[in-house]
């Protein structure tokens, strides 16, 4: 199995680093340099879709791109220098000088880090002052830690994992010693990536079984059985797109009950969120409430069983979610909040209701025209676009659009001639987008 790791940071520490990486047959290093850690967010965005894992040149980086959300923990890693790199620096630094050094600044390693290195191998002797870790990420502040403790005669020469640090203490002439990552940590890096890959794709074979379950089928069939047959097509139709998207297979199992089967690989943040829009896009435009369990198992059998255990667990409720089981007792339950892309309903209909005193009638026109605006990505909207999307008549969507336009919740943008004939027909915007979307236009 060929796994194909991302090496990130300074020219420098990508060519030790892809040095090492030769000794791996299977594995493909690929290299993607930077200045400067601003770059980091196109770099990773370009390799995304090649990539496993991601090996950085060091905390620095890593940090960054953890905190900046660039990639997940468990798809990166840093060679670490607290092991075999500090003890071989420190045997440098002895050779070097001719001479036992008995106090040393350092950072990138924390004092707790320290302390247990000292303990643990009996060097008490030495005086190792570490730099604050408040400090990381300021070159000139971590530089001038460094100046003043040699200056005022606490340590004997500075150590530091940061090139920026190590050519401000060459310049103000402080004995100063670059600590770079060695050869076993970088090794012992690009193994456990390799590792971490392997397990992924392991998981990702893991079955999957997606459980659609409609909730209130047997209200619906009670009041009408031709206009459950019509809602019943028309959730088989989007099960059906989605399978396709899956690669997966679609089962109707009874009438308002349906399974897809693919597989954990197939399946991500945008299925998921995907989901939990065709719930909210059911119950707005259908009144129809439906649910979804994702079961995952070893075989087909487990995964079916822990699919059939969060389907007994679903509930119609008015705030949508989602229950994801891999086993029985690990069920996670995923709501709008998860997700950055997903309106959230709930908010939008207090926040109607507040200010608009709308009734509930009015407050789901509303819903429904702002979850279908953001559904299609249309920033205006028209009569015949609500007529098509409400499946109503364009007489009917006119009215709805009248209603809300007099309460303050919309206003008229443009005007557009849709027939050859007649008058113009009104273009809408919301009046308050930012608070309804959640961003500025």
């Amino acid at each position: 199995m060929l796994v194909t790791i991302g090496v990130v940071g300074p020219a420098e520490s990508v060519g030790k680093i892809l040095s090492v990486a030769e000794e791996f047959p299977n594995t493909k290093c690929i290299p993607f340099i930077y200045e400067t850690v601003t770059e980091l967010p196109a770099l990773i965005d370009q390799g995304r879709p090649i990539v496993d894992q991601w090996l950085f040149s060091g905390l620095m980086n890593h940090m960054y791109a953890i905190q900046h959300d660039l990639v997940k923990e468990e798809q990166a890693s840093f060679p670490y220098l607290h092991g075999s790199s500090f003890f071989g620096k420190l045997l440098e630094i002895q050779a070097n000088e001719g001479r036992i050094i008995q106090s040393v600044s350092i950072d990138y390693i924390t004092a707790e880090e320290v302390q247990k290195v000292l303990s643990f191998y009996d060097l008490n002797y030495l005086n190792l002052q570490a730099i604050p870790f408040s400090s990381y990420g300021n070159g000139i502040q971590i530089a001038r830690l460094h100046e003043k403790l040699y200056k005022d005669q606490k340590t004997e020469v500075a150590i530091t994992a940061m090139k920026e640090v190590y050519d401000r203490l060459i310049e103000a002439k402080i004995p100063v010693y670059r600590l770079t990552p060695s050869y076993i940590a970088i090794k012992l890096s690009i193994e456990l990536l390799i590792k971490k890959a392997q397990s992924k794709r392991f998981e990702n074979l893991q079955m999957a079984v997606i459980g659609c379950q409609v909730l209130n089928a047997n209200e619906t069939i009670v009041n009408s059985i031709f206009e459950w047959k019509h809602q019943d097509l028309l959730v088989k139709k989007h099960l059906l797109t989605l399978t396709q998207k899956l690669n997966g297979s679609f089962v109707e199992i009874a009438d308002g009950l349906y399974s897809i089967y693919t597989t954990k690989g197939e399946i991500d943040e945008d299925t998921e969120s995907s989901l939990l829009s065709t719930i909210e896009t059911f119950k707005l435009n259908d009144q129809l409430d439906i649910g979804f369990t994702i079961g995952y198992g070893q075989t087909v059998l487990e995964a079916e069983q822990h699919v059939r255990h969060g389907l007994n667990q679903l509930k119609a409720d008015e705030k949508p979610y989602l229950l994801i089981v891999k086993t029985k007792k690990d069920i996670t339950q995923k709501t709008q909040s998860d997700y950055s892309n997903i309106l959230n309903t709930t908010e939008l209909r207090t926040f109607l209701q507040e200010r608009f005193q709308l009734t509930d009638s009015n407050t789901r026109d509303v819903l429904r025209l702002a979850f279908n605006c953001q559904r299609y990505n249309k920033q205006e909207f028209t009569a015949d676009d609500v007529a098509q999307w409400f499946t109503n008549t364009k007489r009917n969507a006119r009215r709805i659009l009248l209603e809300l336009h007099q309460a303050g919740i919309i206003e008229i943008y443009d005007k557009t001639q849709t027939t050859p004939r007649g008058r113009p027909s009104n273009v809408y915007r919301f009046s308050d987008k930012e608070h309804l979307f959640g961003k500025e236009e």
